[in-house]
């Protein structure tokens, strides 16, 4: 009689063990759960969001672990995402490494504009945004009242050459951008095709900062506009570098053409980060919030390169 009670006591408490397990279990559960969503990381990969919101043409010129990298740069000091929109036969390779290599920027990341036209919520994932061309862009109209939209919001552009042909010249940037007067040197269709190299320019501009090489042998001959102020003329005596205040923000434009068509040497980057420096006071600024995007334009065939005046 007494073993089957010890038995029966035995299995009770064997019972009640196997409770009391599950009762812990399902307390543990939600309570785990809660502590990862908790500590979860709330970190973006930058690059993989940037890829996600722009067409397939772009390229991006730093790898995550380097975007990741200079993002722990110092409050208060400039950082810098760069986009180069280019109309050229190849991607500006050279000049996407020239800005790179300067302080502070974070990545720099280049746009095909012969096949399609960024939207202004993507430019405005950029602190400076480059245009230049040697073909036509896509739609010379639409980048041009993107780019005056996205100045009116603080973006910084630093306009390059062929994008002051014209006027009304498919290479050159149109729009707003020209009508509402954004352009800092007025267009026109003469060329420059003999090598140059940095001439007399104010040593004491922003813009200037450090820059003592500026070469290349291809680039618009264009005047600056009545509104702009030139900062810097190439070695033939034409103007090379020049801003344009626009109500309460300013444009920078820069005649040279630094594309895979032109041999160019220099502080081309310089000059552009410089920018960035001047017209942000070194400071992080936020973007303006983006727009939505649309989706990428159908691809169309590349139009003939700017030519070259026979010798």
């Amino acid at each position: 009689m007494k073993k089957q009670t010890d038995s029966t006591i035995k299995a009770h408490l064997i019972r009640g063990a196997f409770y009391l397990l599950l009762l812990v279990a399902a307390c543990a559960i939600p309570f785990a759960l809660a502590q990862r969503a908790i500590s979860a990381p709330a970190a973006t990969d930058i690059s993989k969001t940037v890829q996600l919101q722009l067409p397939h043409y772009i390229v991006t010129g730093a790898s995550a672990d380097e975007r990741v990298l200079n993002a722990a740069i110092p409050g208060g000091v400039c950082q810098f995402h760069v986009l180069i929109v280019y109309a050229d036969p190849k991607p500006p390779t050279q000049l996407q490494s020239e800005i790179q290599a300067e302080p502070n920027v974070v990545a720099v990341d280049v746009f095909d504009a012969t096949v399609g036209i960024p939207t202004l919520g993507q430019l405005q994932q950029y602190d400076i945004v480059v245009p230049f061309s040697d073909l036509a862009f896509f739609d010379a109209e639409t980048l041009g009242n993107n780019l005056a939209d996205y100045v009116d919001g603080g973006g910084i552009v630093v306009q390059y050459g062929f994008a002051h042909a014209g006027p009304g010249d498919p290479a050159g940037i149109n729009g707003r951008w020209l009508t509402d007067g954004y352009n800092p040197y007025d267009y026109s269709e003469n060329l420059e095709t003999n090598p140059f190299s940095l001439g007399a320019f104010n040593a004491g501009h922003p813009l200037m900062v450090g820059v003592a090489t500026l070469n290349s042998d291809f680039a618009n001959v264009v005047t600056p506009d009545a509104a702009a102020t030139e900062v810097a003329q190439n070695s033939l005596g034409e103007s090379l570098v020049a801003y344009r205040p626009v109500d309460t923000h300013t444009t920078v434009g820069v005649t040279a053409y630094v594309g895979t068509v032109a041999i160019q040497s220099g502080d081309w980057g310089k000059v552009i980060v410089n920018a960035g420096n001047w017209l942000r006071n070194c400071q992080g600024s936020p973007t303006p919030t983006p727009t939505a995007n649309r989706p990428p334009p159908t691809p169309r065939p590349r139009p003939t390169p700017f030519p070259r005046p026979t010798p």
